[in-house]
């Protein structure tokens, strides 16, 4: 009888300390968030990189109909409406390859894959900052 209830006792103890492990975070949930957040970051900027872009093309244009049009600048207006452009369609390249899915990945594929998430939408993140700082230099000398 006592056997039984020592055995019953530890069953008990070790669903309990199971449960109680349950409650801690998983670390691959704070790297999502993080991913997350660098996205929800710069998402917002999105509309601004079109109208910059137009933007820098209509003075791109209006300095192509001027009598002696200044070549070097118009190129580098292009360029940049080029580089806007570039950073827009980065950040839903990211999106659409990104999946927050993972069923049957291991723990540690988890953690790597968000690891590797992280860097390439950090690098989404610095190419839309830079993009519109470029874009906003280049309207101020305008």
């Amino acid at each position: 009888m006592y056997k039984s209830f020592g055995l019953i006792a530890f069953v008990c103890l070790s669903l309990q300390m199971l449960g109680c492990n349950s409650d801690k975070k998983n670390p691959n949930d704070e790297l999502k968030k993080e991913v997350i957040k660098i996205h929800d970051e710069v998402m917002p900027l999105m509309g601004n990189l079109k109208s910059l872009k137009t933007k820098i093309l209509e003075i791109s244009a209006s300095l192509s109909q001027e009598d002696s049009p200044d070549h070097d600048q118009i190129q580098k207006l292009e360029f940049l409406a080029g580089e806007l452009d570039s950073a827009f369609e980065g950040m839903f390249v990211w999106m659409r390859q990104f999946n927050s899915d993972f069923e049957g990945m291991s723990s540690d594929e988890i953690r790597n894959y968000l690891l590797e998430q992280k860097l390439k939408v950090e690098k989404v993140n610095v190419d839309i900052k830079q993009a519109i700082e470029s874009a906003n230099e280049a309207l101020k000398v305008e």
